[in-house]
């Protein structure tokens, strides 16, 4: 009886070994996370090769204490490495412990549609965008300086016409002036020259010698270099030079 009891014991220890080493390996490697609460320690170990899990529960980690004692950006750079590849890795860990944007800047959403791709495109549009902007602006600043040069001239046109009219009404007006003063002392002159005073002797337009008056020479009259016409009655232009009772 002893033996079959033992023998029993025996079979069943045989038999239940493996499933129970079984539980404790998948428990062991499931709770890699189980004996920490700091996630600088835990990482550590993961690079130390102490603690190595590639799939790792996500159910049961991101209930730990070690994951909610982290900040949020850490946890949140889990969150997208689970959702992108469908499992969580202790790499994973260590990858957003040392940069919590390391799959945010590699993936754009949780398809995994890589951001480099999306950010090469976006810089392309964004250089082809601030190409065309500066090829607008540039065509506009062009426009605006040649306006402004043609308003510039047309201003400087206009007002060279100003001066010009204002030079050509001035000039035009200071000869009719002198023109007009010419006509009066020609007038003048004429006047005197045809139509001398009542009286007066015409070869002496200038002055004043009576028609009836005898002989008078320049001792005679107080009158000095003043116009003689011919006949020269009393002589009193005696080189004939037009001008009587010179000196």
């Amino acid at each position: 009886m002893i033996r079959i009891c033992s023998l029993f014991i025996i079979i069943t220890a045989v038999a239940i070994s493996p499933i129970v080493t079984t539980n404790f390996y998948a428990y062991a490697l499931q709770a890699i996370w189980r004996d920490y609460g700091d996630m600088k320690e835990l990482v550590k170990d993961i690079r130390n090769g102490n603690k190595d899990d590639d799939n790792m529960d996500w159910d049961k980690f991101r209930d730990s204490t070690v994951y909610k004692n982290e900040n949020e950006d850490i946890r949140d750079c889990i969150d997208l490495a689970n959702k992108v590849g469908g499992k969580l890795g202790d790499y994973e860990i260590v990858r957003c412990f040392d940069n919590a944007n390391y799959y945010k800047e590699k993936y754009t959403d949780e398809k995994g549609i890589k951001n480099e791709q999306n950010a090469s495109k976006q810089q392309e549009v964004n250089q082809s965008q601030s190409q065309q902007q500066q090829e607008v602006n540039q065509s506009q600043s062009e426009k605006e300086v040649s306006k402004q040069q043609e308003v510039n001239q047309s201003q400087s046109q206009q007002q060279q016409e100003v001066n010009q009219s204002q030079s050509q009404q001035q000039q035009q007006e200071v000869n009719q002036s002198q023109s007009q003063n010419e006509g009066n002392v020609s007038q003048t002159q004429n006047s005197s020259d045809v139509n001398p005073p009542e009286g007066c002797d015409s070869s002496y337009p200038d002055i004043c010698i009576s028609i009836s008056s005898a002989k008078l020479s320049c001792f005679d009259i107080p009158y000095k270099n003043f116009k003689v016409l011919l006949p020269d009655r009393h002589e009193f232009d005696s080189d004939g030079d037009g001008i009587g009772c010179e000196g």
